[in-house]
């Protein structure tokens, strides 16, 4: 209140200044083209006043946009006339904010998830392309819409929450796709397959639920992941990429040398996390183990990554 206050005591000793120093000037008064522009600008604007009305109603503007303390070189009536501008320029920018939420309300109301639609694609940190990617999603995966921000959706998807950009998306019903492959990451789709494969009995050279051996159950896995490895532990290993213990993740496969003195690969397996491997063991089938148990930690050849997630 004391902040109005003090801006329309200036309007006012501003106003009174103006007058003063017409008066004061003994020349034939000339028509102040500034402030008729200023007038007609009042006008257009639905002030309909004449003469120091519409320039009060205009210094009351600028007072509350905060043009008073930058009046410089203008003079009253151009004060005014900018007061005016600024506040139609904040009107038009309320307004496009107004309508950008309503548009964001709209989106919300009608879609809880959003499909990827590009590859390549990053989870990010925050909503800017340099922000730091937090894990991929590729093309056709659904995560759970959380908001908008601007142009980028807050996305959570396979346990991480970040930010998308919205041309890389399309608005789905999450409830659609949910429990889908769209909504797993490859490892979690590799996982529900290896998991069926439990308590298949091993059979070597076999390939199916009736008997499997260690490759055959690797090979026919990845096969339903669309990935080609040949039938044969050795073969695969060639085939990934080789990675160390402390770069292994999930979803690679790792090797043992059941000669240990020969050096050679003998027996393959994917890796789960937590050092817990699932493969077809000779002695028991399909069944899960731990790197750290004394037989698979002395065997242990190394892992490669086939997929790249």
């Amino acid at each position: 209140m004391n902040r109005k206050l003090s801006c329309l005591f200036l309007a006012v000793t501003m106003t009174l200044s103006g007058v003063a120093l017409a008066y004061a000037d003994d020349a034939a008064p000339q028509e102040d083209l500034a402030y008729s522009e200023a007038v007609e600008t009042l006008s257009a604007s639905g002030i309909t006043s004449t003469g120091e009305n519409a320039l009060a109603n205009g210094l009351s503007v600028a007072c509350d946009v905060g043009l008073l303390q930058q009046r410089s070189t203008m003079t009253l009536s151009e004060l005014s006339a900018q007061a005016l501008l600024v506040r139609e320029e904040q009107q038009i920018e309320e307004e496009q904010a107004a309508q950008e939420e309503a548009a964001r309300n709209a989106f919300l109301a009608q879609y809880d998830g959003v499909m990827a639609v590009n590859d390549g694609l990053y989870l990010l940190s925050d909503p800017s392309e340099d922000a730091y990617p937090l894990r991929s999603m590729a093309s056709g995966k659904v995560g759970r819409l959380e908001g908008i921000s601007g142009d980028w959706y807050l996305v959570s998807y396979a346990g991480n929450t970040g930010y998308l950009k919205a041309s890389d998306c399309r608005g789905v019903a999450y409830s659609d796709y949910e429990g889908t492959a769209a909504t797993q990451t490859l490892f979690g789709q590799m996982e529900s397959i290896a998991y069926t494969y439990l308590g298949t009995p091993y059979v070597y050279g076999g390939v199916s639920y009736s008997g499997i051996d260690c490759s055959g159950f690797t090979m026919q896995v990845f096969a339903q992941l669309g990935y080609s490895l040949s039938h044969g532990a050795s073969s695969q290993y060639y085939a990934g990429t080789p990675v160390t213990s402390e770069e292994r993740q999930a979803g690679d496969l790792v090797f043992f040398s059941t000669d240990p003195g020969s050096g050679s690969i003998g027996h393959v397996g994917i890796y789960l996390g937590g050092g817990a491997f699932i493969h077809a063991s000779s002695s028991y089938g399909v069944t899960i183990n731990y790197l750290g148990e004394s037989y698979y930690a002395s065997t242990y050849f190394g892992a490669c990554r086939i997929i790249n997630e």
